[in-house]
Parts: structure tokens; sequence; C-alpha cells
């Protein structure tokens, strides 16, 4: 399959997820424009603007030319007062017309030329109307790959309707499959500045997670082609909107996001065994633990962002573990993906693709450590050997597996483990303190264990993440591992924290 094939395969999938999402905004958007009828007219509201005929972008009225595509600019209003008689425009705050004393009307577009200099003077109805209408032309004409005839057809949308979602969506695969990446780009960001503007409900709804994060992944891949100062100059502003983002995300979540919960002392089941034999996850056993704190959910891009600034503005390494590769930043990412990536402008999501010595160095400058392998069980699993979190029956619905994608950390409430521990069953894998060894059970001990007291070159992943292939991978005894320099983005982590009884007492103060 060529490259515009996979192209098509590609935008075709995701507009059909787009339009179901935005189905409910689109109507509010329509219903608003609507109701302009009634909107009271004021110096804000009907100010001048001017937009560009060939992107739509709008301008101040003082900027004559479009500084994307150089196109002359034409003048733009969303709202005037307009007698009905003699069509004399009125200054806002009038009611009546000067000449005749007719009540004036709001004339929602007054009469302009559009992209091909046609004049548009329409009420609201007929504004919706015409906008389905090009809408429907523009998806007939692409699916028969007609992609200029497309593009004046979206192009008459957008005009009409500049904060439309899917037309902008809609523009920028066109403006792809034209070769023309500036446009589209402009179009894919145009999309992702409208869905950050939305209410908040509408943001925490599943679809908007999914489809923000595959608008920014197409973002993502076209300016792979850029030229390198071009490039530079987006990272920089996206890095700076980021550390906007993360910083009141912080201030709102901060509290929640690094919540603990109290482990108590006693003894639980550890491992699989009979009809679930796996010949490292046996013999199943009983461990007792002391009390000990654990974070109630994993560890997120945002609270990372903040360890990652501080490293990168203090240098100080002084937490980190002493045999981490020299020169080590602890920016996440791989080989082919950065820490541009969208993925991390997501300050909910949990940190991915960091290793062993991320977490380790991470947990120690937050005052905490990495669990035990036998820490992460018992949050997990409790104290009666069940296989997953809530019982042992496995039920998709219960956890962030599968087609879903990345989601915000506890998104999955009913799933969590008896103790409040979040997502330790899918989203992601996450490691633990301890070095792996296959047979350490056969001789680990029964109090407290730690895992063997020397290397074995590999440490231990607990809970599966949502990649894991079947059910019987998300058992909470599933024992991984992983080299300490290993980043996947399936793994991340939480903290652990050892319980001190004066704690709780100067809590109780």
């Amino acid at each position: 399959m060529g490259v515009f094939s996979l192209k098509s395969f590609y935008l075709a999938t995701f507009s059909v997820i787009l339009n179901l999402f935005l189905c409910n905004i689109l109507f509010s958007q329509s219903t608003d424009r609507n109701n302009l009828e009634n909107t009271p007219i004021t110096e804000e509201n009907t100010s001048k603007n001017r937009m560009c005929p060939e992107c739509s972008r709008i301008y101040p009225g003082d900027v004559s030319f479009c500084s994307i595509d150089g196109k002359q600019l034409i003048e733009y209003t969303a709202a005037d007062l307009i007698c009905p008689t003699c069509k004399e425009k009125a200054a806002p705050g009038e009611k009546f017309c000067k000449k005749d004393g007719m009540p004036l009307i709001v004339q929602p577009l007054t009469e302009q030329k559009d992209p091909e200099g046609n004049i548009v003077n329409l009420t609201p109805a007929e504004i919706a109307r015409k906008i389905q209408t090009h809408i429907e032309e523009g998806n007939r004409f692409k699916n028969e790959e007609k992609y200029t005839d497309a593009l004046n057809e979206f192009k008459q949308a957008v005009f009409l309707h500049p904060d439309n979602i899917g037309i902008h969506f809609n523009l920028g695969g066109i403006y792809w499959k034209l070769e023309n990446q500036k446009l589209a780009l402009f179009h894919m960001d145009t999309c992702r500045d409208l869905l950050e503007m939305l209410p908040e409900e509408k943001k925490n709804q599943e679809n908007y997670q999914k489809i923000s994060q595959d608008i920014y992944l197409y973002i993502y891949k076209l300016e792979k082609g850029l030229l390198p100062e071009e490039k530079q100059k987006r990272e920089a502003l996206v890095l700076e909107k980021r550390n906007k983002k993360m910083s009141a995300a912080l201030e709102k979540n901060r509290d929640k996001w690094s919540e603990m919960v109290l482990i108590p002392a006693g003894k639980f089941v550890m491992g699989s065994g009979g009809e679930e034999f796996i010949p490292e996850e046996s013999p199943i056993h009983e461990v007792y633990l002391d009390a000990y704190y654990i974070d109630k959910y994993e560890v997120t891009n945002a609270l990372y962002w903040e360890f990652v600034r501080y490293i990168k503005e203090t240098g100080d390494h002084s937490k980190c573990h002493p045999e981490e590769p020299k020169d080590k930043n602890h920016v996440p990412g791989t080989v082919h993906t950065n820490w541009d990536y969208p993925y991390y402008d997501y300050p909910g999501y949990p940190v991915s693709r960091v290793d062993w010595y991320d977490a380790y160095a991470y947990a120690a400058w937050a005052g905490k450590r990495l669990p035990t392998e036998a820490e992460w069980e018992k949050a997990a699993r409790g104290t009666d050997g069940r296989r997953y979190p809530w019982g042992n029956v496995w039920d998709a619905t219960l956890a962030n597996v599968g087609p879903s994608g990345s989601l915000i950390v506890g998104s999955y409430d009913i799933g969590k483990s008896i103790y409040g521990c979040y997502d330790v069953i899918g989203s992601l894998s996450e490691w633990c303190n301890d070095w792996y060894h296959a047979e350490y059970y056969h001789k680990s001990p029964s109090m407290n264990p730690k895992g063997p007291d020397y290397s074995t070159g590999v440490r231990i992943i607990k809970g599966a993440s949502l990649f894991a292939p079947y059910a019987y991978k998300m058992r909470c005894a599933v024992r991984m591992f992983g080299k300490p320099e290993d980043r996947n983005k399936s793994i991340g982590f939480r903290c652990a924290k050892d319980y001190v009884p004066e704690d709780e007492e100067n809590k109780a103060k």
C-alpha cells in the first residue's frame, strides 16, 4: 500500500471517529449561531476583523495580508445591526433606524465577498443549511478523490463557520493529500487549539482524549518534514505551551496525583500455582509485609515534567542511583520518540518511556522510593490471592486496556484495588525496585522480601499494560523484567514510602 493510500485509510478511519464525537459539539455551535438574533450588540462584538480567503485565518483589522500564504485579507464581522428597509448600518447601541424609525435587525454576516467573490448576506438558518451542504459536497468529492473540488467546498464552509473543528480537520487532511504541508499543519494546529477551548466536561470524555491525541500525532508527523529551523521554532513554542499547561495542571491536581494509600501490616498470598502453574510465579506462598505507603496513581507526565525541569535547571543528581549512565538528563523518550512527542503534552497521562534509573531518581527526588515486588503485588491484589484487583473473573471494562488507548490516570474507578490503587492492571506496566530471578520464590524470605541481594542484570516489572495481548497476562501475579536502561512505551511506575507511625500522629494533629 502506497503512502497516499495509507493517508487515505488513516484519514477516513479517523474522520468517522471525529464526526461521532463532534456531533453534539457542532450541534451546540449551530445552536449558538442560530441564537445570534438575541445577542446584545456592543462595541466588542461588532468590531471588524479580517480573514484570509485561502486559509481562513483571522487577523486584526489593521493587518492587510496573510502571514501564511500572502493572500490579501477580506473584511469579516460576526454581527451587525441593520435597517431592514434602507439597509443602513447602525452604530452600536442603537435600536431604531435614524432615517425611517424601523426596528433594527441583526445581520449575522454583512454583505461581503466569499472566497470565490460572491456576495454573502445570509440569515442564521441559511448559514447553517449552507454549511451543511458544503460539508456534504466536500465529503463526496473527498471520497471520489477529487481533492481540489473538495478543498473548495470546505473553504466555503469554513468561511461561514471559522470555529468548526471538523471543517478544519478536513481541510488539514485535504491539504496533506495535495502535499501542501504548511497549510495542512495550520489547519491541524487550529483543530488542536479549538479542541483545547472546549468546556471541561467535554474534555473529560474518553472520545475527546482519543481524538485529541490523534490530532497531535498528525501534527507530529507533519512537523517531520519541516526545515530544521522551522521545526526548532515550533518545538520551542510547543515546550513553552507545555510548560504553562503543566504548571496549571499541577496547581489544580498536584495533591490528588501525589496521594498515597496506607497498606496495613500483615500477610498476603503471593505468586501462583495449581491450575495457573507458571514456573517463575511458583510456588504460591504467604508473605508478611510491614505497613507501607504506595501511590494511588501512576506518576503522571505533569509530576515527572517538574522533576525533569528541576534536573535541567539545577544539574543536581544527588538523588540519582550511583550506577546510572553518565550525562543522564532523565528526559523520557526513545530513539524514535522524543520529549516533544505529543503524548507528553497530556498532564494527567502516566509518564512512559522511562527506564529504571529514571524511576529510581524521581522517587528519591520526591522523597519516596520504588516499591518492592511484594509491596506492589499486595497493593494490587489484596490478601486473598485474587487474580485481578477486583476479583477472579476478567472484565475488560474495568481496566484501561485494548483500543481505548492512553487515558488520564484513575479513569477506571470501579477497577481499582481493594486498597484504592488505580491502574495496577492496564494503562502501563510498572518498574519495581527488585532484581529479577526466575527461581527467587523458592528461597525468598517470608517477611519483607526485597529480591536478590545481588545483580541479575534485570529489574522486576509488574502489572500488564494496555498493550497486553490477552487476559492471562493481566493477572496480578505475572512477573516481567527488563534491563535497568530499557525504555518502552508500555512502562511507567508508581512510588512507595516507608510507614512511620509518627506520620499518622502528625496528620491527626
